[in-house]
């Protein structure tokens, strides 16, 4: 028997300290440092293939496992079957039993609706704010084009015809971001 503890961040920059403290008795730690929506995590996924009977998978949150109820269904269904049971620290749940794997069940629906009432509430907001000519699309990247210098700086460059990969470069931004920064300043009629 095994412990398995399995820590995930949605992003490269966001620490795992708060996890890691949640659980010190793990035989062996899994790191994904990507989206729970996705099901193409290489941690988790070495972690199913080290799986062994009565070996234990704890999480420290729900929504660290899964961002939906049919995936972490799924996920329980896959870690039941090898013969092992899953634990979650913050909610005092082990699916050893049937009481903990019904309130697993339950929870993960929970979540999920909640997830989907709070999109479709910002839909709704900016469709308000639109309407209202309140809303122009997200805000400014990492680095914000708010300040008059940087504003000046950034058209002066894009009007000498720096490429959006030397735009990024120069901004410390993707070019994503350098997009997106070019379609609200013609919006706004800032360049053309």
């Amino acid at each position: 028997m095994a412990i398995r503890y399995y820590v995930r961040v949605s992003s490269m920059d966001q620490k795992v300290d708060r996890q890691l403290l949640a659980c010190d008795d793990a035989d062996f730690i899994y790191i994904d440092k990507m989206s729970g929506v996705s099901r193409d995590r290489p941690e988790l996924a070495r972690l199913f293939q080290d799986l062994q009977k009565d070996d234990i998978i704890v999480v420290k949150s729900i929504d660290r496992l899964s961002r939906s109820t049919k995936d972490l269904l799924d996920i329980t269904e896959n870690i039941k079957s090898a013969g092992a049971n899953l634990k979650i620290l913050d909610l005092n749940i082990d699916t050893s039993s049937p009481v903990g794997e019904c309130v697993l069940t339950i929870l993960g629906a929970i979540a999920q609706m909640e997830r989907t009432t709070i999109r479709e509430r910002t839909a709704e907001g900016i469709a308000i704010a639109k309407a209202q000519g309140k809303y122009l699309g997200r805000r400014f990247g990492a680095i914000s084009l708010r300040s008059p210098e940087a504003l000046a700086r950034f058209k002066r460059l894009y009007k000498a015809g720096l490429s959006k990969a030397e735009l990024a470069r120069e901004f410390h931004v993707t070019r994503r971001t350098i997009y997106k920064w070019i379609d609200v300043l013609q919006v706004r009629g800032f360049i053309k």
